[in-house]
C-alpha cells in the first residue's frame, strides 16, 4: 500500500506542471475540483489558449464533449473560435435535451404497451 502526505491539491498542481502530455494535464485540471488548481489558473488558462487551435485541428481522443464542456469558453484565444465553441455547445445541449425527451417518451410508450 502506498501512502503520501501530499495533499490532493498539491498533487494536481505538481502533475499539471511536471507532465508534458496534454491529456494528462487536462485530467489533472478539468477532471478535478477547481479548488485543486485555482492557484495556477493563469497557467492553465495560458496552456489552453496556446493549444486550443492545435487540439481543434488534431482532435485528440481525450478532448471529448465532456472535457470541452469543462473548459471555460473565455479561455479560447480567438473570437471566431469562441463563437464556434459557444454554438457547438448550444447545439450539443439541444441534442442532449432531445435525446432525454425521446428516451422518456419511448419509456412511457413501453410502459403503456405493457399495460
Amino acid at each position: 500500500t502506498f501512502y503520501s502526505a501530499e495533499r490532493g491539491k498539491d498533487l494536481t498542481i505538481r502533475n499539471f506542471r511536471e507532465r508534458s502530455e496534454d491529456s494528462t494535464k487536462a485530467s489533472y485540471t478539468f477532471q478535478m475540483s477547481k479548488h485543486h488548481w485555482n492557484s495556477i489558473e493563469e497557467e492553465v488558462r495560458s496552456w489552453v489558449e496556446s493549444n486550443w487551435s492545435k487540439w481543434k485541428e488534431e482532435k485528440p481522443k481525450w478532448l471529448d464533449e465532456n472535457m470541452k464542456a469543462k473548459i471555460p469558453v473565455e479561455w479560447i484565444q480567438t473570437k471566431k473560435a469562441r463563437s464556434e465553441e459557444k454554438e457547438r455547445r448550444k447545439s450539443v445541449g439541444k441534442q442532449s435535451v432531445a435525446k432525454i425527451m425521446m428516451g422518456d417518451h419511448q419509456k412511457i410508450e413501453e410502459e403503456q404497451d405493457n399495460l
